[in-house]
């Protein structure tokens, strides 16, 4: 398989959810010949969108916990990857500030070689690990999602916990998600947008381009979109 194709489905798996990664598999030939000028425009466009949501996580970050250390979670390996350095730059965009630290979770076995995601295959020490480390930091942004067993984290149980938002989940339903965004334990998620477009070009203004692909879940729109969070 040539190493283009083998980089672009590790690109989808990583910014979209599996219907997603269908459309534009099977519309790739298509899109290169057309409006995004080869490979490389769709790639730019899509890594575009992907970054809005660190602009737009930053934005209401600023809002509700401003002038905070941010700690952002990302996949080992997140040092060449280009797609987080551009969210975290428009996360510092939106934002206002660059204190802003990235992470990830270690593992006792080589991520490399595990079978599954990492959320399916870190613990709830694991996670709470990561974010002891950073003990300054007031906002936790998560891509990775959170560890399957969440009744054992020691992040929910903290008084004064940091601001959790989390990017990126996984396709399908989160057991407890809805829970945790009223109860305000999460602040924020973002999801796919319902009536999101892949056939259009990525606006510069960040937010328009958030807007086309993407919701912000808070607990005040919680109700408007919970059919989405089908548990």
């Amino acid at each position: 398989m040539p190493n283009f194709v083998k980089t672009l489905l590790a690109f989808l798996f990583c910014i979209a959810s599996v219907s997603f990664s269908i459309l534009v598999l099977s519309g790739t030939v298509m899109i290169w010949g057309g409006q995004f000028g080869g490979r490389d425009g769709l790639l730019a466009n899509e890594m575009a969108f992907y970054a809005s949501q660190g602009y737009r996580a930053g934005v209401f970050l600023k809002e509700i916990r401003p002038d905070k250390q941010v700690l952002l979670l990302a996949d080992p390996g997140f040092q060449e990857n280009d797609n987080i350095k551009q969210l975290a730059y428009a996360l510092i965009e939106g934002y206002g500030s660059s204190d802003v630290l990235l992470d990830t979770i270690r593992l006792n076995e080589n991520y490399e070689e595990l079978p599954m995601p990492l959320y399916m295959a870190m613990s709830a020490a694991d996670f709470d690990d990561a974010i002891n480390k950073h003990p300054e930091a007031g906002i936790i942004v998560s891509t990775i999602g959170l560890p399957t067993e969440l009744d054992k984290l020691e992040l929910f149980k903290r008084e004064n916990a940091p601001v959790l938002l989390l990017l990126g989940l996984p396709s399908g339903p989160v057991p407890g998600l809805v829970n945790l965004i009223q109860e305000g334990k999460i602040a924020a998620v973002v999801i796919s947008n319902p009536e999101a477009r892949y056939d259009v070009t990525a606006p510069k203004e960040r937010l328009k381009a958030f807007d086309i692909r993407y919701m912000l879940v808070t607990k005040e729109n919680l109700e408007e979109v919970r059919k989405h969070f089908a548990e």
